[in-house]
């Protein structure tokens, strides 16, 4: 098994997702059927940097659900796709999943069509993009897939900190126009242009970034609701957001609850990583000092900003 390292906050993305997985299929119990998607499942095992505490990946995770999904589509690039079969087909002989080898992007579809006998079951899609990964066509996809009266919901890893280091480095060009057909226009290059312009800061080109996407979300795809938690490196900046989009008000009131958690969760998760990083015994159980607060905020028109032209 080639397991994968990675630092505490993708822990703590992984914990918000164990936690809301049972949470969906029991609000979902008397469904008969319900579908787990996960476009980029990673690997089967992860490790920590820091700790080298070894933990599951999504694909593990949801597959050891309980309640249960009825149905799961892993999609994955080759030679990982192969490593999650194996993985998953040792761990859970006769399970109800398929593996979907390749681009995410093209395999998508194979993977509803797959699903087209179910398309009224409840769907959840975990969408965990390190860059500019995704197509919004994918997404836009996944909104229309499901009959009746909520859409699938979509948990979907943003980062505007790779978005512009990817698009002012040396092959910046090149992926601008990922950012273009991951935003399905070049609508983010008007906030690019505030940054660089000095209209706006750092974090507030985060959140532009970030908020766009809230904004598509709910009035291009029509979802209800969308809510954001960034997860912060060890120097507080906000490597990416986990945003969440969803019709249910059930969803979205089990999903804010654990985004507080993982906000109260992250500082002693980050002391731990450093404590590990410096030799010092870990402190994780002994944190006292104060817990960030996470609340939701609605999104807005970007183009109301000042410097959006």
């Amino acid at each position: 098994m080639t397991a994968r390292g990675w630092s505490y906050w993708s822990r703590n993305k992984l914990e918000i997702l164990q936690g809301y997985l049972p949470a969906f299929n029991q609000a979902a119990k008397s469904v008969e059927e319900r579908i787990y998607l996960d476009l980029m499942a990673g690997e089967p095992e992860n490790f920590d940097r820091d700790t080298e505490k070894k933990f599951d990946g999504s694909a593990r995770i949801a597959l050891s659900t309980t309640p249960s999904f009825t149905r799961f589509a892993f999609g994955e690039l080759p030679p990982r796709a192969a490593r999650i079969k194996a993985d998953l087909e040792a761990r859970h002989p006769g399970a109800p999943f398929r593996i979907y080898p390749g681009d995410c992007n093209v395999t998508v579809k194979r993977m509803l069509a797959d699903l087209n006998d179910v398309r009224w079951a409840p769907m959840f899609a975990f969408l965990d993009q390190q860059a500019a990964e995704l197509h919004w066509e994918t997404m836009a996809t996944l909104a229309a897939f499901r009959k009746g009266k909520f859409k699938s919901e979509q948990w979907i890893l943003w980062s505007p900190a790779m978005i512009v280091k990817g698009a002012t480095g040396s092959n910046g060009d090149a992926f601008a126009d990922r950012v273009d057909r991951m935003y399905g226009s070049d609508r983010w290059r008007k906030i690019l242009g505030a940054r660089q312009a000095d209209s706006i800061t750092a974090s507030d080109f985060r959140a532009e970034m970030v908020n766009l996407l809230r904004w598509q979300f709910e009035t291009e795809l029509g979802y209800r609701h969308t809510i954001r938690i960034p997860m912060t490196m060890k120097t507080g900046t906000a490597l990416y957001d986990m945003v969440f989009a969803t019709d249910h008000e059930a969803g979205l009131k089990i999903m804010s609850h654990l985004y507080k958690k993982a906000a109260e969760r992250e500082p002693r998760m980050r002391q731990e990583a450093l404590d590990a990083q410096s030799g010092q015994e870990a402190l994780f159980g002994d944190y006292a000092g104060p817990l960030p607060e996470w609340k939701s905020e609605p999104c807005w028109d970007p183009s109301e900003r000042p410097w959006w032209r």
